[in-house]
């Protein structure tokens, strides 16, 4: 039985492998045209560069897809093997379904606490490199690049444009900010009518920023030096959470951290639950997606068809990833916890998967 387990589950990394290379090359190639479309063109990039680019992003958009890679690998090997009626002998041997998808489901776990230890934080090291080589090509500073936040206050009789190179969420702090205020005319228009400087803002839970050490210029050019001025303002400290979340993903590993240092700062932490626990049930999720391919692959091996069950599953698999994402949105708002948000549809798809198995082969 170990030489059948290990030679089971070869197929199945073999089948997964070729459909990581299947899937990982599409992405690339509509990366790299859409990569040498738009930076590639504003920043004069070559072929190399814009590759290079490509592969640092491609971690991240992999690590979005590989739910579909298990279902279609899965599917793959289990259909090989049925090509060469390898499923049927073993059946007539007398090897039920639940004995040859056990090394399978093996496979599947394995990857998926693989992916989500590993891959996972050599992901966001992808991604962060690939917005630092972005932005040098761009020739942007790695500190605006990183932490650069733009804002936008007012009213409609005054706008007020706010930019700063570098900012602290949890301080609530502005570095060497910049206020560019305007003055709206009767005909909408906007007229510079003067601009703050400062060396820090701090955003006040009052409704105010706290400038100190500020340089004012008015429209005239005259100028006023001050050490400290107060701004009334409507931005709110999830706008600057807002702006910090475009930074992108962070690793698994600094998850649990970063979710206690914004709780206690009194910050919303929903979206990094929802990404911690996503990361968490990626194994079983990667068990539910093979177990759709295994019902899949057991009624080809009793009524035929390929085609069209092989539909079938990427139909369900296409269904599975629409339902969760509509779930997840569900738990961005708050209107559902961020732990059923994401582990409710992988259970209930096991759950399914395994009461159909158990309903064709048991009868």
């Amino acid at each position: 039985m170990k030489v059948m387990n290990r030679y089971i589950a070869g197929k199945i990394l073999k089948g997964i492998l070729i459909a990581f290379l299947i899937v990982t090359s599409i992405i690339m190639l509509v990366d790299f045209v859409e990569a040498s479309r738009n930076i590639g063109s504003d920043a004069d990039l070559n072929a190399g560069e814009v590759f290079a680019l490509t592969v640092l992003r491609a971690p991240q958009l992999i690590e979005q897809t590989i739910p579909f890679v298990v279902l279609f690998g899965v599917m793959g090997a289990l259909y090989g093997m049925n090509r060469r009626s390898e499923l049927i002998v073993m059946r007539a041997s007398g090897l039920s379904a639940w004995r040859f998808l056990r090394p399978a489901i093996g496979v599947v776990f394995i990857l998926g606490l693989l992916w989500s230890l590993l891959f996972n934080p050599l992901s966001s090291a992808a991604t962060a490199a690939y917005e630092n080589m972005k932005s040098s090509f761009l020739g942007q500073t790695e500190q605006s690049k990183e932490k650069a936040i733009w804002l936008r206050d007012g009213s409609e009789f005054e706008q007020t444009v706010i930019y700063a190179p570098a900012f602290n969420l949890l301080e609530r702090t502005l570095y060497k900010p910049e206020f560019t205020i305007f003055e709206i005319d009767p005909d909408g228009s906007m007229v510079f009518s003067h601009r703050f400087d400062a060396e820090t803002a701090k955003l006040l839970p009052t409704g105010y920023w706290q400038l100190k050490n500020v340089l004012e210029s008015q429209e005239d050019g005259t100028q006023q030096l001050n050490q400290a001025v107060a701004l009334p303002t409507d931005i709110t400290a999830r706008n600057l959470q807002d702006a910090q979340s475009l930074a992108g993903l962070s690793p698994i590993w600094s998850l649990p951290s970063e979710i206690n240092a914004l709780d206690q700062a009194g910050f919303s932490t929903t979206a990094l639950k929802i990404q911690f626990n996503k990361l968490l049930a990626l194994p079983l999720t990667l068990i539910a997606m093979a177990i759709i391919a295994a019902g899949v692959s057991m009624r080809l091996t009793r009524e035929g068809g390929t085609l069209k069950f092989m539909l079938t599953g990427a139909t369900i698999g296409f269904g599975v990833f629409f339902v969760e994402n509509m779930i997840k949105a569900f738990g961005e708002t708050g209107a559902v916890s961020a732990r059923m948000a994401v582990w409710i549809i992988p259970l209930f798809v096991l759950a399914s998967g395994l009461a159909y198995l158990s309903q064709i082969e048991d009868g």
